[in-house]
C-alpha cells in the first residue's frame, strides 16, 4: 500500500500543472506530488462564471476521484488563494499549507487598472496557454472581489508563506499573511519574481521540502 504523503500543487493564472514539474521531481522520498488542473484556466473548462469557491470544490472533487483524503497544499498566486480557500473550508483534510505570491485581499485599484489594460489589448497578447482573454478577465474580476481578511486568524494549519524578493506587488501581502495566520512562517526567495517556482526552482524546492520534512 502507498503510504507516501501527498503534496497537491495548484498553479496560477497563465500557467498549467506542468509549472510544478521541478518541485514534484525534487520532493523528498516520502512525499508524492500531484499537480491539479484549475477550472476556468485549463482546457475543457468553462470560459465564464469563474468563482473561487467553485474552483476549490472542483479541485477537491479531482482529489476525491483519486481517493486522496488528506494532503499538503502548495499554491502560487491564484493557486495560493485556492489553497487558502480549501484550507479554510476543509481544515480536517489539509496537513500543511504553502502560499507563494498569494493575496488575501487584492488591491482594488491595481486590479482595476490591470483589467482595463487587458480589455484593450489584442487576444494574442493576453491569452496564455489554454486561457483565453475572456477567461483571464473573468478570473481577474473574481479575484478582485476576494477578501479573506476575517479568516486569516482562523487558520490553525501549519503554514509557509513564500514570495520572490522581486515580486514587489505581492511582498506586502506576504508579510500580512504571515502576520495574520497564527504561527505562519515567511520565507523570501532571493532574486525571484512572481513565478518563484519557475524562476528559482531549486531555492523554492529547498524551502518547501524543509517545511514538509519538519512537519510544517
Amino acid at each position: 500500500m502507498d503510504t507516501d504523503q501527498v503534496v497537491v500543487f495548484i498553479h496560477g493564472l497563465g500557467d498549467t500543472p506542468d509549472a510544478w514539474s521541478r518541485q514534484i521531481a525534487e520532493l523528498p522520498r516520502e512525499f508524492r506530488g500531484v499537480a491539479v488542473s484549475v477550472p476556468g484556466i485549463t482546457e475543457g473548462m468553462p470560459t465564464t462564471g469563474f468563482a473561487l469557491d467553485d474552483a476549490a470544490s472542483d479541485i477537491l472533487s479531482q482529489l476525491d476521484q483519486h481517493s486522496i483524503d488528506s494532503f499538503h497544499l502548495c499554491g502560487l498566486s491564484l493557486g495560493a488563494m485556492l489553497a487558502f480557500r480549501i484550507t479554510a473550508d476543509h481544515p480536517d483534510r489539509v496537513i500543511s499549507l504553502t502560499m507563494a505570491a498569494g493575496q488575501f485581499k487584492p488591491p482594488r485599484i491595481p486590479m482595476a487598472v490591470q483589467s482595463a489594460i487587458m480589455r484593450i489589448l489584442p487576444e494574442k497578447l493576453v491569452s496564455s496557454g489554454n486561457t483565453t482573454k475572456a477567461q483571464m478577465l473573468d478570473i481577474l474580476h473574481a479575484v478582485a472581489r476576494t477578501d479573506f481578511s476575517d479568516e486569516l486568524s482562523t487558520i490553525d494549519t501549519a503554514t509557509l508563506v513564500l514570495c520572490g524578493s522581486k515580486d514587489r506587488a505581492n511582498l506586502p501581502a506576504a508579510r500580512q499573511l504571515a502576520a495574520g495566520i497564527p504561527d505562519a512562517t515567511l520565507q523570501i526567495i532571493d532574486g525571484a519574481g512572481h513565478r518563484s517556482n519557475v524562476q528559482a526552482p531549486s531555492q523554492f524546492s529547498a524551502v518547501l521540502n524543509e517545511f514538509l520534512v519538519r512537519g510544517g
